[in-house]
Order: C-alpha cells, then structure tokens, then sequence
C-alpha cells in the first residue's frame, strides 16, 4: 500500500475547512440579500404609503356645525298714517260699511292727532244742506276780514239772524236769502274758499238765490268741519255764535256720545250728516250716502244705519 506523503496528507487535511468556509460564504450572502430584498420591500411599502396619502389626503376635520339663522319676523303691517285706528278695528269698521246698501263714504278724524280713517273717501253725492256749514264759515270770515257785514239787513232781517236757522234748522229759506244777498260761487270766491279746504270739485258748488248745488264727497264733510273746528277754537265773537248754532242742531241721523257741532243733508239719493263731537277725546265724523228721499227728510232704515256707524265709531275711537 503507497504511503501518502506527508505534504499530500496536509492538502487532504486543508479542504474540509475549505468547503466549510465556502460554505459560510454562500450562508452569509444569502443572508445579506435577504436583508437588502427586506430592506427595498420596506421602502417602496413606505413610497407606496406616501404615494396614497398625497392622493387621497385624509379629509380635513369639519368646523363646527353654522347654527340655522333664525328668521327675523315679519314686523305687523304699519296702519297708513291716516288711519286713528288699529287694523282690526279699521277691519271692523269695513266689515260693518260692506254690508250696507247703497254708495257711501265716510271720513272719522281723530282731532287731537290729525288721523283719519276713510272708507270709500272719493264717492260723489249731491250735496244738499251739508254745503251750508262750510257757507257760513265763508261768510263769518268775510265779515272779520270786512268784505260783507253780517250786521247788514237782509229783507225784514239782519245777516246773523239768518245765520242761526241756516244751521241749526237747515233753513232753505234762510239760504236763499242770503245766497242772494252774498251769493256763494265761483265769481265770488266761494270755489276758491272750498278748493282751499281741498273738496275734490269746487267749482260746482254754490249757495246762490235760485238754491244749493254741487257734488261732494264724505271727505269733503270732513274737511269742512275740521275747518270750522280751527276756526271756533280761535275764539272770536263770530265763531263763538256761529259754534252755537252748530251746536243747536236738533237732528239724530249719527250717534254722536258728546255734545256735537252738527250738519245734515236730506234729499233724493243724497242723506248725509257731519259733525265735531266734543268729547274726551274729540274727533270729526262724515258720513254721506245715497240712501235720501225727497218726501222723507230721514228715512228711518238710513237714520238706523248711521246710528251704528256712529256708536262704533265712538266705541273705537273713545276706547282705544
């Protein structure tokens, strides 16, 4: 048997450990490409993750809920300032005016503040005696400014003593004879006097000797009376009789609760009354309708109309 030699038995000897340290080679590096494999996994995971998040941002947080605005409320519609009255009552009042017959128009003033109600202020009439009140206020004035003297004598009287019948009693005989001896119309004043008053057509109306005419309206009552109320409240000898006069009328067409400075007028589709109420609270009231009848000077069916139109009105304006 050959005999290995002793180099020969040291390169035997040398190529386990070879093997194994090529062994430990090939363990380590497959180890570390694990590691680097592990490693690039990691980032493009963590590319991925910053990929999404800057494609889909989370969504911002939501500020806090914006309380509903609660709505303001709608104010109460404000009465037109010519109206003394609330819009209930004034609602009354229509209601009331709506369910009589017939054209009417009627004007309430409230005096201490200059407020009006009106209902159907523009409907015309004949105005029959109701021309005399805004008349014999013309004719008081003239005689102050010294255009006419009252004191004259008109047939077998003087001019003031037509002026009391004129009134109180509504005396046509009164008015012819003072219409002729200072007749009321257009060439003499008078439609100036009344467009002065604001009445809607004063140049149809005169007081002449032959009789009454023109076309009025309830507004037209009210703004005569509230002429003849500035004018008492002056105080002069002249208003003072003329006031009594107004205050002697005898009629009871409107419900006045207070003693009332008044005027009527009484003929075919023409039945009207006026007047200045003095109470507590004082205030004006027209009504002109077309409910007249010659042969009747008030009709009782209209006396009674205007009777609750007067209590109501007195009810609201007294009590409000």
């Amino acid at each position: 048997m050959k005999t290995q030699t002793r180099k020969q038995r040291k390169k035997h000897t040398c190529w386990p450990w070879i093997v194994m340290i090529l062994i430990m080679i090939l363990v380590i590096a497959a180890a570390v490409h694990s590691m680097m494999r592990q490693a690039s996994n990691a980032d493009s995971s963590a590319a991925q993750s910053s990929s999404v998040s800057q494609a889909h941002p989370a969504p911002a947080q939501e500020s806090e809920p914006t309380a509903t605005p609660v709505p303001t409320a709608t104010p109460e519609p404000e009465l037109a300032t010519d109206r003394p009255i609330t819009t209930e009552e004034a609602a009354e009042m229509d209601a009331l005016l709506d369910s009589m017959p017939g054209s009417i128009s009627v004007w309430i003033q409230d005096i201490g503040s200059g407020l009006t109600y009106t209902y159907k202020p523009d409907n015309g009439f004949y105005c029959a005696s109701t021309l005399k009140a805004p008349y014999a206020l013309w004719l008081c004035q003239r005689d102050e400014e010294g255009l006419l003297d009252l004191d004259a004598a008109v047939g077998s009287e003087s001019g003031w003593d037509l002026i009391y019948p004129l009134i109180a009693h509504s005396s046509n005989g009164a008015a012819h004879d003072l219409g002729a001896m200072w007749p009321g119309s257009l060439d003499t004043g008078f439609s100036d006097f009344l467009t002065e008053l604001g009445f809607a057509s004063p140049e149809g109306c005169e007081v002449v000797e032959d009789g009454i005419h023109g076309w009025v309206t309830g507004a037209d009552g009210g703004r005569a009376m509230r002429a003849l109320y500035d004018y008492f409240e002056t105080g002069t000898e002249n208003a003072l009789e003329l006031q009594e006069a107004f205050l002697s009328a005898d009629h009871d067409l409107l419900y006045c609760p207070a003693p009332a400075a008044k005027k009527y007028g009484s003929w075919d589709q023409a039945l009207h009354d006026m007047a200045i109420v003095y109470a507590e609270r004082p205030y004006i009231i027209s009504m002109f309708t077309d409910w007249g009848d010659q042969e009747v000077s008030f009709p009782e069916e209209g006396r009674e109309r205007m009777q609750q139109v007067g209590q109501l009105a007195a009810e609201i304006i007294l009590n409000d």
